[in-house]
């Protein structure tokens, strides 16, 4: 939904990978929903869930005509007997040192949003008062006797696996269950569509705040080092690359900030703080050239195939599309050059047969004159012909 790609612009949100989540997960999740379910947001330390909590609250803002504030507070910080005052607030006289009324977080949060982070740091005690409030959606403030209801949309955040901790009895299970609209949030080195778009963004902030415009960020190379080494090492923390790039940056600029932040300068650091080295970053080269090749050499036969047999290359291309799907879904081994070198030879013998309609292994190599490859079998080829073919009425 648009709203949910203006929010993320709105509260920064970088990186297109978790932004298409989102477009799938905040619309099901919370505005179809009427913002009435608890969500739960759960993912590793620093991968941006309080990014991803404010892009919610500004998608139900636009979507809902929710005119209220973000209200977010750490539970760890909440002590003990602390949980009720601070969320319900309390009234002058209700405890010692209560010298005047207090609002609450709820109450601030009204037609709004309130973030509970590190839930799982709540006392057992603390999680059944919050339990009681999410499921009648009423309170009460500390030494008041009228019950007052909230609309607010709760947000649950926790870095841990809080059915592990429903098992080790550190958490409730009907608290857990509360929380119907669940949605994880992915470390960084699993979005690595992201990483360079964010190890940019992060450059260019530096250079913002030094005042030179004339600074470009990260070469396409040093982009491609980052995400490289960020997936290596499996570092699932955007904070920590903010920091590791922010810090590059400001010593690079020690001396004269020059136009761009080259490979060559970044390779120190990533070697240094992800263990990543020039013999990993050539490896990688090899790699990247690699399937490139094969992909310009498997792009080409195809087009010469079109052009020789009078097939339109759109009906090419969506066979190869189709047949990328299949495969992908049979195979969830992570890309290395050798499954892409075996899926690209299958998409093409598959894409190949179906053009010619050939019915035999003699009639399939005879129409590409030699052709010197086994013929899939059809009921691969059957699947991949009604995916392709099934709106148009058998284009060719």
């Amino acid at each position: 939904m648009e709203c949910v790609q203006t929010a993320c612009r709105q509260v920064h949100l970088v990186g297109a990978e978790l932004q298409g989540l989102l477009a799938k997960e905040i619309p099901s999740k919370v505005l179809l929903r009427r913002a009435s379910d608890v969500v739960l947001l759960t993912g590793e330390t620093g991968c941006g869930k309080e990014k991803v909590a404010a892009a919610i609250h500004q998608s139900a803002r636009q979507a809902l005509c929710r005119k209220g504030e973000m209200v977010a507070i750490n539970c760890a910080n909440l002590g003990r007997g602390l949980f009720e005052s601070e969320l319900f607030g309390y009234k002058r006289g209700a405890f010692t040192g209560a010298d005047r009324d207090h609002d609450g977080l709820v109450k601030r949060a009204q037609n709004g949003t309130l973030l509970l982070d590190e839930v799982q740091a709540l006392s057992l005690d603390d999680q059944a008062r919050l339990l009681r409030f999410l499921g009648e959606r009423e309170y009460r403030a500390v030494g008041e006797s009228t019950i007052s209801n909230t609309n607010a949309l709760v947000i649950l955040a926790s870095n841990r696996d809080l059915s592990q901790l429903v098992s080790s009895g550190e958490f409730r299970r009907d608290l857990l269950d509360r929380a119907l609209a669940k949605i994880v949030v992915p470390s960084l080195y699993e979005r690595r569509r992201d990483i360079g778009e964010l190890a940019q963004e992060f450059a260019l902030e530096v250079g913002a705040e030094l005042g030179d415009g004339d600074f470009y960020g990260l070469t396409r190379r040093a982009r491609s080092d980052v995400e490289a080494a960020v997936v290596r090492a499996k570092e699932v923390s955007v904070r920590r690359l903010r920091e590791i790039i922010r810090n590059a940056v400001f010593s690079a600029a020690a001396d004269k900030l020059p136009e761009a932040l080259e490979s060559d300068m970044l390779a120190p650091i990533l070697d240094a703080e992800f263990r990543f080295s020039e013999k990993d970053r050539d490896l990688q080269d090899v790699c990247e050239l690699a399937e490139e090749f094969d992909l310009a050499i498997g792009r080409a036969r195809i087009e010469r195939i079109a052009t020789v047999h009078k097939v339109s290359t759109r009906t090419l291309d969506r066979l190869s599309r189709a047949v990328q799907t299949i495969i992908d879904e049979m195979d969830d081994q992570p890309r290395s050059y050798r499954n892409v070198v075996e899926r690209t030879q299958r998409l093409a013998k598959v894409a190949l047969w179906l053009v010619s309609g050939a019915e035999t292994q003699a009639q399939f190599r005879h129409f590409f004159g030699g052709f010197d490859s086994e013929m899939p079998t059809k009921s691969v080829a059957h699947q991949i012909y009604h995916e392709v073919f099934r709106d148009d009425g058998g284009e060719s």
